[in-house]
């Protein structure tokens, strides 16, 4: 059996490493940053895979370029790829981080998606004492957001509409998800629906109700918007729980 080059070897070496991280790193965008179907929705796939070129591609191959022993400078090469690649993963997952799901809010009728950074400048001003604005770090919190009392709050969110300002965007008028669990309940549409909506995917939406161990008749969903495309919150009629969320037409038109 051949020996492996110096090079080579040491090529190995760092791609096996970065192969580590990448696993670790996906594993913390996927299931906790972006969970379910908000990972391909909202284009975390992207980053990553650039990420993981870096990681397992361009860093090995500089590597095998530099990598000739007792070279003068090789540790200096070696520790300035290493920091190039720190600095570029660094700069994805801040990316993912600072754009990543921070709340699922139930408003009125159907589920927004907030993401970290939604806030405006301005609200958070307003909402200076809102436990809200404490973004969660691993995964997105649900929540609800009731319409303001205050007959002048009121005007200024109908005012604001039109450039893009809704109720999900003032935490200062969140509450807790368990105070909405039931109007979710009863808000939720039928699964009957959902398949008419999405004829191609009968066999998953048929799968939902063992999976969540509920009858069919407990097991329905809502809207939910999400930006550049709607998503549906597949939740439970008796009690509002959240089960999952799907890539699933959730409108008629």
């Amino acid at each position: 059996m051949p020996t492996l080059s110096p090079r080579l070897r040491a090529a190995i070496i760092h791609a096996a490493l970065g192969a580590v991280l990448t696993l670790l790193v996906g594993l913390l965008v996927r299931f906790a940053w972006y969970p379910d179907a908000l990972f391909e929705a909202l284009g975390a796939s992207g980053p990553l895979a650039i990420l993981a070129a870096a990681f397992l591609i361009a860093g090995p191959a500089a590597t095998f370029a530099v990598f000739v022993p007792g070279k003068r400078g090789l540790v200096f090469d070696l520790v300035a790829i290493g920091l190039l690649t720190a600095t570029f993963a660094a700069y994805v997952l801040w990316t993912l981080f600072e754009t990543r799901p921070a709340y699922v809010v139930f408003v009125k009728d159907r589920f927004e998606l907030v993401r970290a950074g939604d806030f405006p400048e301005s609200e958070i001003a307003r909402a200076a004492s809102s436990p809200y604005l404490d973004l969660p770090l691993l995964g997105p919190r649900y929540a609800a957001a009731r319409m303001p009392v205050d007959r002048a709050e009121r005007d200024r969110l109908i005012f604001a509409a039109p450039t893009g300002l809704d109720l999900h965007h003032m935490p200062q008028h969140y509450m807790k998800y368990d105070e909405s669990r039931a109007e979710v309940a009863r808000r939720a549409e039928p699964l009957r629906k959902l398949r008419a909506l999405n004829p191609g995917e009968t066999t998953l939406i048929d799968s939902l109700p063992a999976a969540a161990g509920r009858t069919e008749d407990l097991v329905g969903f809502l809207p939910m918007r999400a930006g550049e495309r709607d998503l549906t919150v597949i939740v439970d009629r008796s009690n509002g729980n959240p089960i999952r969320l799907l890539a699933l037409r959730p409108w008629e038109f």
